[in-house]
């Protein structure tokens, strides 16, 4: 309150105890009302403060899970669906930008190159053969090893029958290795019509795209490079030292390093076999023809013949089905009430009927 003064004085405010309260000017004029809430009303520091903490644990609680997620001999589905599950923020950022919700796993041999690796391969194993006097593999079951995405240790012991000592099995494996690293300069990488267009597209809709393939971290990388698609995987490659022995685990693993939801990951792949593993992860599937024809990979949920017949609208297509706020249908309980009530509420000349 303020008491109005003799004449030609200023007012005195004062408040509700009598002491004297300083002017309204001294805090700004009198229209401007935003610095006398600001000076009257301050955020409690205690409480940014606190916010601010819960939100770097929360980011480096999210950290360590996804370290310990790509450490692990096994993903599990389950932890990667709720590790990935949008909150609320997420889910509106997502209605404004639909398709960045939705990430992509490109396998590298038959789909973002055309790089011949079985003779590669099959060299190094008859080098490291001959260092060990084992017998050399047959070129059919380095394919098959290839092709079904064993594990080097598995193949020595299950394939080639050369050990079953664990330990030295280990040893041949990161001989071969190194020799596969070697022999980088044999490979013929050729890139695939279209690939880089469509990267570009997903990058411009922030659509984060991994890369998988069965060839060392090292020859993958330097295969990137020569084809000048390093930008848009980053480090979220999948190679050989990853060691999954399924192509599903490989997904899943993919699906981390793009931090999303295993369901919200479209997989592209020239393999049936990829198909079927991508299902398994609860992905979505585009087949390329090429290695397999296309009545085989009619299992896919999308069949082309190369990337450039792919388009933003094809990707919306594929998670159609997909909704990030489902609105449950809620059960309406309506109050019931009596058809007769008290006989006090009535009136001698209401009208009832049966």
């Amino acid at each position: 309150m303020y008491l109005e003064s003799s004449a030609g004085r200023p007012k005195v405010f004062r408040g509700r105890d009598g002491a004297r309260a300083a002017p309204r000017a001294a805090y700004g004029d009198d229209d401007d009302d935003e610095s006398c809430v600001s000076a009257a009303s301050p955020r409690p520091p205690e409480k940014t403060a606190s916010s601010f903490s819960a939100r770097r644990y929360d980011v480096k609680w999210r950290r360590r899970r996804i370290a310990s997620l790509k450490e692990a001999p096994e993903i599990l589905l389950d932890e990667v669906q709720d590790l990935f599950e949008p909150d609320y923020l997420q889910k509106r950022l997502y209605e404004q930008n639909p398709e960045a919700a939705y990430g992509a796993v490109f396998k590298l041999e038959g789909v973002v190159a055309d790089v011949e690796v079985l003779p590669t391969f099959v060299g190094a194993w008859t080098a490291v053969a001959a260092e060990f006097s084992y017998e050399a593999p047959s070129e059919r079951d380095v394919a098959y090893v290839l092709r079904a995405g064993i594990r080097n240790e598995v193949a020595i012991d299950d394939v080639f029958h050369w050990t079953r000592d664990w330990g030295e099995a280990r040893q041949v494996s990161d001989r071969y290795a190194a020799l596969v690293a070697e022999r980088f300069d044999d490979l013929d990488i050729l890139p695939r019509d279209g690939v880089e267009v469509w990267l570009r597209d997903l990058e411009r809709e922030n659509v984060p795209c991994a890369v998988v393939s069965k060839l060392p971290e090292k020859m993958l990388e330097g295969c990137l490079d020569q084809l000048n698609l390093t930008r848009y995987f980053g480090d979220r490659l999948v190679a050989a030292e990853d060691e999954r022995d399924r192509a599903q685990q490989a997904f899943l693993q993919a699906a981390v390093s793009l931090e999303r939801q295993a369901s919200r990951v479209v997989v592209f792949t020239d393999s049936v076999d990829d198909v079927i593993s991508a299902h398994e992860a609860e992905m979505r599937a585009v087949g390329i023809m090429g290695a397999s024809p296309a009545y085989e990979l009619r299992v896919a949920d999308l069949v082309i013949r190369d990337m450039e017949e792919m388009r933003l609208a094809n990707i919306r297509k594929i998670f159609s089905d997909v909704e990030f706020d489902p609105v449950p249908e809620l059960e309406l309980l309506l109050e019931q009430k009596p058809i007769f009530g008290d006989v006090d509420d009535y009136d001698d000349d209401d009208e009832f009927y049966d």
